[in-house]
C-alpha cells in the first residue's frame, strides 16, 4: 500500500500549490464545476440504489480532463493510474458482472487476490476505486465548508483530517498539516481556480456563478460517495492500514 499512499500524497500536495490557469479569450458558457456535475449525475441509480460502474468511469475521466485544463496535470495522471486499475477489471468482466460497483468488486474479491480484513493489492480495481473515493470525499468536505463561508485553509485541514489522516503515519500527518496550513488560496482565489477564470476578471457575477455549479456538484457526489462507502463496507473492502 505504500506506493499508493505515496503518489496520492504528492498529487493532493501538488493541487494546493497549482497557479490559476485560464481559457485567455474564451467565453465561458459553463464552468469546470458545472460540466463536473452533469458528467456524475448519471452515475448513481435511485431506482435500483446502485452505482453504474461505466458512468462512473466515464465521469472521473471528465474529472481528470478538468484537472488537466485548471493546470494540474500531475494529480490528473495520478487520478488516471487509478481509472486504469478497475477498468481493467471492468473491460475484462462478463457483461452481467460489472453493471453496478457492488458486482465488480464482489467478482474481484472471489478471485482471491485481497488479502483478509480489507487488505487490497496495489494493482486492483479495489485500490484505485478506493482512493478515487478518498479523493472525492475529501473534495466534497472542503466544498461543503467553502460553500458555508469557511475559510479554504480551514476547510482543507478539517476535510484532511476527516477523510486521509486515519490513514497517514505520523511523518505523513506533520507533513499536510504543514502545508495545508500555509499553502491553500485565499478564498477568491480558489473559486476563480474553481471556475476557470483569471483572477482580475473574477467579481460577485462570477463568485455566485462558481457558487451555484460547486451546491451542484456537491449534492450530485454526496449520495454517490455515500453508496460508494456502504459497497466497500458490505464487502469488507474498506483498507483501513496506515502508511
Amino acid at each position: 500500500m505504500n506506493g499508493m499512499y505515496t503518489i496520492f500524497t504528492i498529487g493532493l500536495l501538488l493541487i494546493l500549490a497549482t497557479p490559476i490557469y485560464s481559457l485567455r479569450g474564451v467565453q465561458q458558457s459553463k464552468t469546470p464545476m458545472s460540466s463536473l456535475a452533469h458528467s456524475f449525475e448519471p452515475v448513481y441509480s435511485n431506482e435500483g440504489k446502485y452505482l453504474n460502474v461505466a458512468e462512473l468511469l466515464d465521469a472521473c475521466r471528465d474529472f481528470s480532463s478538468v484537472l488537466r485544463k485548471i493546470g494540474q496535470t500531475t494529480l490528473a495522471r495520478d487520478f488516471e493510474s487509478n481509472i486504469r486499475k478497475a477498468e481493467a477489471l471492468y473491460n475484462s468482466a462478463p457483461s452481467n458482472q460489472r453493471q453496478s460497483l457492488s458486482s465488480l468488486l464482489l467478482l474481484e474479491r472471489e478471485s482471491g487476490i485481497h488479502g483478509p480484513n480489507g487488505q487490497l493489492q496495489d494493482y486492483s480495481a479495489a485500490t484505485g476505486l478506493l482512493w478515487i473515493r478518498r479523493y472525492l470525499e475529501f473534495h466534497l468536505d472542503m466544498y461543503t465548508a467553502i460553500l458555508a463561508s469557511s475559510d479554504p485553509t480551514a476547510a482543507a485541514i478539517d476535510a484532511y483530517k476527516t477523510q486521509i489522516e486515519p490513514f497517514h503515519g505520523w511523518a505523513l500527518r506533520k507533513l499536510f498539516t504543514v502545508r495545508l496550513s500555509t499553502m491553500m488560496p485565499s478564498r477568491e482565489d480558489l473559486l476563480a481556480i474553481l471556475g476557470n477564470f483569471q483572477t482580475q476578471e473574477f467579481g460577485q457575477k462570477e463568485e455566485q456563478i462558481v457558487l451555484k455549479d460547486l451546491s451542484e456538484l456537491v449534492s450530485i457526489w454526496r449520495p454517490i460517495v455515500m453508496q460508494w462507502r456502504s459497497t466497500y463496507e458490505d464487502l469488507d473492502l474498506e483498507d483501513i492500514r496506515r502508511a
